[in-house]
């Protein structure tokens, strides 16, 4: 082995020294010998929060509030390293399990992919860049954070592309309700289930990022939609890039206004449609930012107006 290989691999198992002491200053929950890793002007990229921190110091807080948000027993394992190192720079490339254990004892954990840049200053090897990501699935926008290194997939609670709550429809019709969402929401069909019937005992289309479920009206199993109820309380909320464009193509669709599309008090451009089967969907895009203060102002002023509309009318 010539001394140029000596002093490389040297480098790769002082740099994995360096590793495995951060990882314990992880799960110590210790940000001061966390951030003793970092050079001063580190540039990080972390998969959650925002995009960039500039400095030890930005740094550091994030770090805090990262800990804050696990607060069982930490995990914080390595997989995978891959240490280059050339003169006074290295690389560090590995998969990293990070979470908590809960207050059952279960360990929440999810793996993502790390990459460190180290550079020697005033002899010693500091992180001068950091960057943390997971894949990403293109259809949901959603983080893959369920994937193992293996390549299989972790069994989760709630399934890869569901959300914590999601819409279930009853409709008279469920196989004619597909087909319209399709042409209202271009929505795309995930799948069905028919009874023996053929009336739909299961049926999903996914909207944008999100799955709504819907099925047919057994009145005998109490499952009754709102054209049997003679009437919803409900109204599905569906955000959009162009509420006008979207708005109109439900109507074209078939669907009827019961609010015209406006612009509204708390930032939105919103309007209320009924679809062919009697529920009620409210479409919006939000156009502008307010405070909550700024709300509640245009709300008291919003409901004025309304009071003043009606004392005229009278």
């Amino acid at each position: 082995m010539d001394t140029a290989s000596v002093k490389n691999t040297a480098v790769q198992s002082e740099i994995r020294t360096k590793l495995d002491n951060w990882c314990k200053a992880v799960k110590s929950r210790d940000v001061k010998s966390i951030m003793s890793h970092y050079a001063p002007n580190v540039v990080a990229f972390d998969a959650v929060q925002q995009l960039k921190f500039n400095g030890v110091e930005a740094y550091g807080k994030h770090w805090a509030a990262c800990l804050a948000m696990c607060p069982g027993p930490m995990v914080f394992d390595l997989g995978d390293v891959d240490i280059s190192a050339e003169n006074d720079l290295a690389f560090s490339f590995c998969l990293i399990n990070c979470g908590a254990t809960d207050e059952n004892g279960v360990q929440k954990t999810s793996w993502m992919r790390m990459t460190s840049g180290f550079r020697k200053l005033d002899g010693q090897w500091k992180v001068v860049h950091e960057h943390f990501s997971a894949p990403f699935d293109m259809q949901t926008g959603k983080a893959l954070f369920d994937l193992q290194p293996d390549g299989s997939t972790k069994l989760s609670a709630i399934p890869q592309g569901m959300n914590t709550i999601t819409p279930h429809l009853i409709c008279a019709g469920a196989a004619e309700a597909i087909e319209f969402y399709k042409k209202a929401f271009n929505a795309t069909e995930l799948g069905r289930l028919a009874g023996p019937d053929g009336k739909l005992m299961h049926g999903a289309v996914r909207i944008g990022d999100s799955v709504v479920m819907l099925m047919d009206e057994f009145p005998q199993c109490g499952a009754m939609s709102p054209r049997t109820l003679k009437g919803t309380p409900v109204s599905v909320h569906l955000y959009v890039d162009n509420a006008d464009t979207s708005f109109e193509r439900a109507v074209a669709a078939g669907a009827k206004v019961i609010m015209p599309l406006a612009d509204m008090f708390w930032g939105d451009r919103y309007g209320v449609i009924e679809d062919p089967f009697g529920h009620h969907w409210s479409i919006a895009t939000h156009i502008r930012d307010l405070s909550h203060e700024e709300i509640q102002t245009a709300a008291q002023q919003a409901c004025a107006q309304g009071a003043d509309a009606l004392n005229n009318a009278k």
